[in-house]
């Protein structure tokens, strides 16, 4: 059996335990607020809000560097690995994934599968964690991608967002969105689009009401009886993404349910406050 190891950038946001059991390498992408640099496991959303708040403008994000991939894939394959699987934020959106593909090009090992999550936070994280459990089971690399490209169509994430402001500024989504939000003063739901682009899923009137129209999008799923791993995420409100991980966990005990935060890359262009819920059917197959 072929030894695969498992690249995951790190807006996929999961934590150490998830990460350390499963063996799963982070190649980070970068936060800049003003004249300063961090790779992103080194910024605290606490950090990163403090800094942003004495500078003109917002911090920045860039995609990790190509010496970056290449040093975590070689590091790979001197300790034993023969495959790799790297699992990496939507294309549409970043050039994480562009990145990496130049740094296979330099590798010594052309053994290295790309894969774009079309997602981002925990839409990409439970992509990878499932992918690792996979090499756990002793799944082969064509074995993993084939589920991975399955489970993809199946993985739902959905994020409630104060202000479409931080979005509009760093390109991420189109004016006309950001415009209409700031008119209505309203809270809207984001999701990836089938281009895998981020969009504008609905537009409610209260945090309340959004946090009810996703849920009521989890409970739609959930009816067809399978198990699923779900997935509440919070930036930098972690009593209230306390409180619906309870509320979830209360009313949903037989899914697997867990609480990560989307660290300062993601919280960059969503802003402080967001949440948000990603799901996908899971034992899968």
């Amino acid at each position: 059996m072929r030894k695969i190891g498992i690249v995951m950038d790190s807006t996929g946001y999961l934590t150490h335990d998830i990460l350390e059991k499963l063996q799963i390498r982070i190649v980070p992408l970068n936060v800049t607020i003003g004249d300063e640099t961090f790779p992103e496991p080194e910024l605290s959303n606490d950090i990163l809000f403090e800094k942003s708040s004495h500078i003109s403008g917002l911090s920045t994000t860039s995609q990790p560097s190509v010496g970056a991939f290449l040093q975590t894939y070689e590091s790979l394959f001197s300790e034993g690995v023969e495959e790799i699987v790297s699992i990496h934020l939507s294309a549409a959106i970043s050039g994480t994934l562009r990145s990496a593909q130049m740094a296979i090009d330099l590798a010594s090992n052309p053994n290295i599968h790309l894969f774009d999550s079309r997602s981002a936070a925990a839409g990409l994280g439970v992509l990878a964690w499932a992918a690792a459990e996979w090499v756990e089971q002793g799944l082969i690399v064509l074995e993993i991608l084939n589920n991975l490209q399955i489970l993809r169509q199946h993985t739902e994430l959905y994020f409630i967002v104060n202000t479409l402001e931080n979005l509009r500024k760093g390109g991420r989504i189109g004016g006309a969105a950001a415009l209409v939000g700031t008119l209505l003063q309203i809270k809207p739901i984001l999701y990836f689009n089938q281009k895998a682009e981020i969009d504008v899923f609905d537009k409610v009137r209260s945090r309340t009401r959004a946090w009810q129209r996703v849920l009521d999008e989890l409970i739609k799923t959930l009816s067809n009886g399978k198990r699923y791993r779900i997935c509440v995420i919070h930036v930098n409100v972690p009593k209230e993404g306390a409180i619906l991980l309870n509320e979830l966990q209360t009313r949903f005990p037989e899914h697997d349910i867990r609480l990560f935060e989307a660290g300062p890359v993601i919280a960059t262009h969503v802003g402080p406050g967001t949440l948000g819920l990603a799901f996908h059917p899971w034992p899968f197959p």
